[in-house]
């Protein structure tokens, strides 16, 4: 390749990349230039027809990665893939477009991070998807779908929850979500097909003159001119089997995920000087926070079967490939309808800890935080602080959630190694709850473990599930409300509740009332959700913050991070909608102050 300089040149072609060149590539006075490891496969039907994500999972479309020996899961290593195509994961996730809290959004600004709050937050989310029925002004390129409700199961989902006392009709972007809710998938309404970044940003950037796309080239160093401050001058990559440097005449960007963001990092010389050092790389910015703050949510799964009512139709003929099944759904498809129209995993609903409105409940609250829980300052000295501190008032408040709980028509489940798990044998129909932590505290990290490398091997990938002992105290507890919500009707009549459960549950229902066994189910059973954050913390430095506020990396001119790897504190459930909003609110910033 001969020798080439872009205004701006994003390494990372995933969800916030393809964002940022979108929105950069809108001034035809500017350059851009986005560098993706992986293929275009935007006309791949396995990225389009919502069904066939699955099997792009342990293809070269993903990144398969693997977890350290996990202590508190038995020293399982928890596998977990993310996309590695154009698109990123957006390409390939399970399509669940769900913001998160107006809390959550503001503890991002109280760290320091000024102009992170909801009021602005949220214009930039609104920026990114559309939803006719909604009735907002929100006018963005991604299309979503509410699905139809085709089956019992919404119903009495709603009506259940109602009767535990919860509400079901929150908007679910309004950032005060409290209940049940219904999400909407990231589906064109009309077609049925995903709609994600690959085809909704990029589509219609594709033409302009200024935009320049790499497939399958491997940024593998940014290079610095160190006079004074490091100013960021181009970036080495290797594409076709040949090296080059590409010169950044105003700005490079990395937009390579939560695990390979901080990898490319580490790999320019940013980072732990004594890391960095011990691999023979020069140190351009000695700053230890560099892969630090690694967030993940635990995941478990509690399975029941069902009467096998009609009207309460599940997707295992599907999951078991009954052929007949698979026809109607394919012949439903070609009509918008049917199972393979949805992701499937729409019937929801975000929960406080259980309990906590009442005395009781506030008692036993009480006694965990005092338990499990040093004291938190007035005015945190560190991530770690402000992070806890925040945890401690969703848990005490009534309205914000500390679980997350999907309702699956079908059987869900995963391998003790984070593998997915099809239906046990029989002809048995399921439903299956997913339980998501939603604030989990426990923090880990990324580092590499050479100075080169594409492989995982070349990472250590410790996320520390359960490291810090308030979690385990407060998912078991979302455990027990899980097996009391099965209990609970109507939906308790739409399920055998003497009948089969989980293979690796107690097979007695009500076995969750002992606390232990609800711990003991979670240690041998749970996984984490791929929703990986944190590694490249906006915060102040002196917090453990690796970008400021604009962005920009600590000790460095001109070099940036937006993506999943700068939120400082996790959303409280899936990302992709949130990542989206900070890619708009980072190319927004970029804009004003490049």
């Amino acid at each position: 390749m001969a020798s080439e300089s872009f205004d701006f040149v994003i390494v990372g072609g995933g969800l916030a990349g393809l964002v940022l060149a979108s929105r950069l590539s809108e001034d035809p006075a500017v350059q851009v230039l986005v560098i993706e490891a992986g293929e275009d496969q935007t006309a791949d039907p396995r990225v389009n027809v919502p069904a066939m994500w699955p099997t792009l999972l342990n293809t070269p479309s993903a990144y398969s990665f693997r977890t350290v020996p996990q202590n508190e899961l038995e020293n399982r290593e928890i596998w977990f893939p993310l996309g590695r195509l154009l698109g990123g994961s957006s390409a390939l996730n399970g399509l669940a477009f769900s913001i998160t809290s107006k809390a959550n959004v503001d503890a991002w600004e109280a760290l320091g991070n000024s102009g992170w709050g909801w009021s602005s937050f949220s214009e930039s989310f609104k920026k990114a998807y559309s939803l006719p029925s909604e009735g907002t002004d929100a006018k963005g390129p991604i299309q979503l779908a509410v699905p139809d409700e085709d089956t019992e199961w919404p119903r009495v989902w709603r009506e259940t929850l109602t009767a535990l006392g919860f509400p079901v009709n929150d908007d679910p972007f309004s950032g005060q979500l409290s209940g049940g809710l219904i999400v909407t998938d990231s589906l064109h309404p009309a077609t049925k097909q995903r709609s994600y970044v690959g085809n909704a940003y990029l589509e219609a950037a594709r033409p302009r003159s200024n935009l320049t796309i790499w497939t399958k080239a491997l940024a593998e160093k940014i290079i610095f001119d160190k006079s004074d401050i490091p100013v960021a001058t181009g970036v080495q990559v290797n594409k076709d089997g040949e090296t080059k440097i590409v010169g950044a005449r105003k700005e490079v960007i990395i937009s390579a995920g939560t695990i390979n963001s901080p990898k490319v990092l580490e790999l320019s010389g940013i980072g732990d000087a004594k890391l960095l050092q011990s691999l023979g790389i020069d140190v351009v910015v000695d700053n230890p926070n560099v892969g630090e703050n690694l967030q993940n949510h635990p995941l478990i799964t509690l399975s029941f079967e069902t009467r096998g009512q009609a009207g309460f139709e599940t997707i295992d003929k599907l999951a078991r490939q009954d052929q007949a099944a698979l026809g109607a759904a394919m012949e439903a498809y070609s009509k918008q309808k049917g199972p393979f129209a949805k992701s499937n995993s729409n019937i929801a609903a975000q929960l406080p800890f259980p309990g906590v409105t009442s005395e009781q409940g506030k008692q036993e609250l009480d006694k965990i935080l005092q338990s499990v829980s040093s004291t938190v300052p007035d005015k945190p000295t560190s991530l770690a602080e402000a992070h806890e501190s925040f945890v401690r008032s969703i848990l005490t408040s009534p309205t914000e959630a500390s679980g997350c709980y999907l309702a699956i028509p079908g059987y869900a489940g995963s391998n003790g190694d984070g593998t997915m798990a099809g239906p046990p044998p029989g002809d048995e129909s399921w439903l299956s709850f997913v339980l998501l932590l939603a604030h989990p505290l426990s923090r880990g990290s990324v580092h590499i473990t050479k100075a080169s490398g594409d492989s995982s091997p070349a990472l250590a990938i410790d996320p520390k599930y359960f490291s810090h002992p308030l979690d385990l105290e407060v998912f078991a507890r979302h455990l027990q409300f899980a097996e009391k919500l099965a209990q609970t009707e109507p939906l308790a009549s739409a399920l055998k509740l003497d009948g089969r459960r989980t293979p690796a549950a107690p097979p007695l229902l009500g076995s969750f009332a002992d606390l232990d066994a609800a711990k003991e189910y979670i240690r041998k059973t749970a996984v984490g959700a791929h929703h990986f954050t944190g590694t490249c913390a906006m915060a102040p430095r002196e917090l453990g913050g690796v970008v400021d506020a604009q962005l920009r990396v600590y000790g460095t001119r001109n070099l940036r991070v937006c993506d999943a790897s700068v939120i400082p504190i996790t959303p409280r459930t899936n990302p992709q909608a949130t990542v989206y909003g900070v890619a708009e609110h980072g190319a927004r910033i970029i804009k004003a102050t490049s």
